[in-house]
């Protein structure tokens, strides 16, 4: 039954995939769009995910130097001289696979009464925007999905869809709280059951969490705009219901026929040496206890050579070094989870927001939570050796440093990690100036010593949309970094 299904989510993709304009998917009646609510769901859920973790998520960790790109459009990024090219394929994906297929879901939805659909479609609809926004600030949004009438929609403000993320969120869980015709359950890749009864009794509760959860990360990317509201709204979302444990976070499997997003990436363009472990990143884990014991995680993250060295490539090389490591199994696997929102990286959240309004026992405790439940996730154990060094914090001892260090391990390749850095830069410091953690320039950079601060508009869109799309530079900034 699992294979099948992910036979028929990747046979959707296909489908989706295949149209290359808005104009296309909204004229061709073919599309998957024209199918029910329950044929949609899984193949927007599964093109959701996989623009979460896909392209986007391979520059962004070479940015933050988990992953050094010596090869192509990666070693283009490596060197800060963006591509025009780099970007098209997440904004495709999430507006023509993503965001039009969502809107035929609502419509639907709300014709049938299914609400616990519709609830669902708008928090992926609310996530999509604020991932966007934190790639490329103003995007098309109120216009975006009508061609035939608008066929160049304008920018909406970075900021007004920032609220729009917090409002469908508010929606979402408003929805899921009504009573619905019919609930996903099988159909549901996020937070999959049997069928709608356990759906309604296991999923329904989770997906709130979910929404609260994503909530907490939006206000919280504030924190450069409004330190104390910011982590006051951050701390109000995550008493209001969110995740307890790991086991309430969503846990993405694809499967033996269908891999998630890294590992084909990894067998492919990895082994044509487009990419490389950085050594920065190795060398942040390495003796990370004490001299000799390594953090519990890098086995998990990095396969060692056949000597059982860890030898990385160095930010800004050119080529892998020889004997040099390749990616761990907790990602370079077929069925390896494919993350969302995990639990450690809400109480690391709740522990940056709790000591930006002076809660340091609160942020203390939700530290050491994360840290714990960061080990438990990635190498299935706990090391007390490990807890007793670095999530044993007090009061007195937690610092910002402290959460954002951790907080990066636990987020290696997930795009979230360099939203993080960005806001942890000094406000108004130059974009030479690194945030948390501490990263170097590339040594090959072509801005003068400067980080990029912000993804440049994907070519189609500069060519389709000229008249709209804003005049900027990888060295612009999003609204939220001052």
């Amino acid at each position: 039954m699992k294979n099948k299904i992910f036979s028929f989510l990747l046979t959707m993709l296909l489908v989706l995939n295949s149209c290359e304009t808005f104009d296309e998917i909204n004229t061709n009646p073919n599309q998957a769009t024209d199918a029910s609510i329950q044929v949609i769901f899984p193949a927007v859920t599964a093109a959701f995910v996989y623009g979460l973790n896909g392209e986007s998520a391979q520059f962004t960790s070479i940015l933050m130097q988990y992953l050094t790109g010596v090869l192509g459009d990666q070693q283009q990024v490596n060197n800060y001289a963006f591509v025009v090219d780099m970007s098209d394929a997440t904004w495709n994906r999430f507006y023509t696979n993503c965001l039009l297929n969502i809107r035929n879901i609502k419509e639907k939805s709300e014709e049938l009464g299914a609400f616990h659909y519709l609830g669902a479609a708008k928090i992926m609809e609310a996530i999509i925007i604020g991932y966007s926004v934190d790639l490329w600030n103003d995007i098309p949004y109120s216009e975006a999905l009508d061609l035939e009438n608008i066929p160049q929609p304008r920018f909406d403000d970075a900021a007004i869809l920032y609220q729009r993320v917090q409002n469908l969120l508010d929606e979402g869980i408003a929805d899921l709280n009504r009573e619905s015709s019919t609930s996903p359950s099988t159909n549901d890749l996020i937070y999959r059951a049997n069928n709608e009864t356990l759906w309604r009794q296991n999923s329904h509760p989770k997906w709130i969490m979910l929404a609260n959860a994503m909530k907490a990360r939006y206000h919280n990317h504030l924190s450069k705009v409004d330190p104390s509201g910011s982590a006051a709204a951050t701390l109000a979302a995550i008493d209001a219901g969110t995740f307890a444990s790991n086991a309430d976070h969503p846990v993405v499997l694809f499967g033996s026929e269908f891999a998630g997003p890294w590992f084909p990436f990894f067998q492919t363009t990895f082994g044509e040496n487009n990419v490389a472990i950085s050594q920065r990143f190795i060398d942040l884990l390495r003796d990370r206890v004490e001299e000799g014991v390594d953090d519990p995680r890098l086995v998990f993250f990095v396969t060692p050579s056949t000597g059982g060295l860890y030898l990385g490539t160095p930010n800004g090389s050119a080529s892998r070094p020889t004997g040099s490591v390749f990616p761990g199994p907790y990602l370079n696997s077929r069925e390896a989870p494919t993350p969302i929102l995990n639990f450690s990286e809400l109480k690391f959240i709740e522990a940056e927001a709790a000591l930006r309004v002076g809660q340091a026992a609160r942020a203390a405790e939700a530290h050491n939570t994360a840290v714990a439940a960061s080990l438990q996730r990635i190498t299935g154990a706990t090391d007390e050796n490990y807890i007793a060094r670095y999530g044993s914090e007090t009061a007195g001892s937690i610092t910002l440093e402290k959460i954002m260090e951790e907080k990066h391990i636990d987020l290696f390749l997930q795009p979230e990690a360099w939203t993080d850095w960005r806001r942890t830069t000094p406000v108004g410091a130059s974009n030479t100036v690194s945030g948390l953690p501490f990263l170097e320039v590339s040594p090959t950079n072509t801005t003068q010593g400067a980080f990029p601060r912000r993804f440049i508009y994907p070519n189609r869109e500069v060519v389709n949309n000229s008249v709209n799309v804003p005049n900027v530079s990888n060295l612009d900034r999003i609204f939220w970094d001052r």
